[in-house]
């Protein structure tokens, strides 16, 4: 075989690393051809993570395969910036988790079912992180986030009472847009991106799926921001990332306001109108009034500023700090939700924040925050590069919706694709990639037809 082909066969094997860095800092690939056997591994673990196949006190299949394979990735997390002092936090929050379940003891109850479930849980959600980050080095992003797709698409159930209420919104949306999204992006090809994503919207505004359909027309709009001609005498590469997710966050008012006055005109049904209208007049505020439970973590941050514990339920006295906060918005919490959902057996306050709060302190405050940094660290500066894919768009705002309104649980298999596709390799590359041509798709993906987008 002579020295071209050689070097064009292994081109073709060798993934490269999707990044948010330009074109002359990309993450060279591995110097010899991934084995199939690894990548068989990688593929079958990402679709067991993505499955969620429950096993007692919070743990699933997928956590422990990932946990059985540290030593595969572990190394990866010092190639990558920020992922070990992530980890490291997350190891500190188990622990203060634990500790303020024993201080609380005296005089709170103390679920031990529950101190399990959710230090397993975040040990899990760290593992997994790590090796779906791993797998960046055996596979392209795109079919990482296709793989883990599946995996959430096979997970959905219809145990959830509301399933055959909106099948769309209680069960399919966002596996089935993580999978419409990763094909978008394998196929490399913007417009298809933003026919998807726009696809996508329409069907949230006709199922009644507010919050979903916020989220995927703010990605729309910054996926066709993208395809806008740009000035060769001013590189995108140049661009500042704060700069962006700066005019990110003001181009998310603007669909918060303008997607709030077309559901109160109508557009997205009479019933979506009405729930609308509704929350708007008892709390002013389209957000508290859907999200009462940003009330009650307010509330029980000023009267327990350090948080509770893994295993700690509320007493008494934090159950009434936590309605006085809701009652401040002219919610009436004493029906039900409150004692049975958010307080019944677990402390549930409904967003990542909140919920790494109280169960782990300000150790699960500073993970939050050092989860949201990255996360947007990352996207700024794929935006900056014009390279954002609809895909990785969509996960970022998914992932700050859910950072303020989401459950933990719900949450945790956003957080580990996410953080996995968003953090930037350390090592510049040695050479530019080679555009080229791909032979055809293969069960466990091949590198894509032009130079990867995140």
């Amino acid at each position: 075989m002579t020295k071209q082909h050689t070097s064009a066969h292994e081109t073709l094997e060798r993934p490269v690393p999707l990044d948010a860095k330009s074109d002359d800092e990309r993450v060279p690939s591995t110097a010899q051809r991934v084995p199939r056997s690894t990548k068989i591994i990688a593929v079958v673990v990402l679709v067991l993570i993505g499955l969620r196949l429950d096993l007692p006190i919070g743990i699933t299949v997928g956590y422990l395969a990932a946990a059985a394979l540290f030593p595969l990735w572990l190394p990866a997390l010092g190639r990558y910036r920020g992922a070990l002092t992530l980890v490291l936090i997350g190891v500190v929050a188990v622990g203060s988790g634990i500790w303020l379940t024993v201080l609380a003891a005296p005089n709170h109850v103390i679920a031990v079912s529950e101190l399990a479930g959710n230090s397993i849980g975040l040990v899990g959600l760290l593992c997994s992180f790590g090796f779906v980050l791993w797998t960046r080095s055996v596979l392209p992003d795109s079919w990482v986030a296709l793989w883990f797709g599946l995996g959430l698409l096979g997970g959905v159930t219809t145990d959830n009472a509301r399933f055959y209420e909106n099948p769309w919104r209680f069960g399919f949306s966002f596996a089935l847009t993580v999978v419409i999204l990763a094909i978008a992006h394998i196929l490399d090809r913007r417009w298809f991106d933003l026919l998807a994503v726009l696809g996508l919207t329409v069907v949230s505004m006709i199922t009644d799926a507010r919050s979903s359909f916020a989220i995927l027309l703010l990605t729309a709009m910054l996926v066709a921001w993208q395809m806008r001609p740009t000035s060769r005498l001013r590189p995108l590469r140049k661009r500042s990332g704060a700069g962006v997710i700066v005019a990110i966050g003001v181009l998310a008012g603007v669909v918060y306001y303008l997607g709030q006055a077309a559901i109160v005109a109508g557009l997205l049904g009479e019933a979506t109108r009405a729930r609308t209208v509704d929350q708007l007049n008892t709390a002013g505020s389209l957000i508290l009034g859907g999200r009462p439970e940003l009330a009650a973590t307010a509330s029980l941050m000023a009267h327990q500023p350090y948080g509770f514990g893994a295993g700690t339920l509320l007493n008494p006295t934090d159950l009434l700090a936590a309605k006085t906060g809701m009652e401040s918005i002219n919610y009436a919490p004493n029906n039900g939700y409150v004692e049975n959902y958010m307080f019944g057996g677990n402390i549930e306050l409904h967003s990542v924040l909140g919920d790494l709060w109280a169960r782990f302190g300000i150790p699960g405050v500073v993970l939050a925050v050092c989860i949201l940094f990255l996360v947007l660290r990352g996207i700024g500066a794929a935006v900056a590069a014009n390279r954002a894919s609809g895909i990785l768009l969509f996960l970022v705002v998914n992932t700050v919706w859910m950072f303020f309104f989401g459950p933990l649980y719900t949450a945790a298999r956003l957080l580990i694709l996410v953080l996995a596709l968003t953090l930037i390799p350390k090592v510049p590359a040695v050479t530019k990639p080679v555009r080229r041509k791909v032979a055809g798709p293969v069960p466990v993906g091949r590198p894509h037809e032009t130079a990867p987008r995140d």
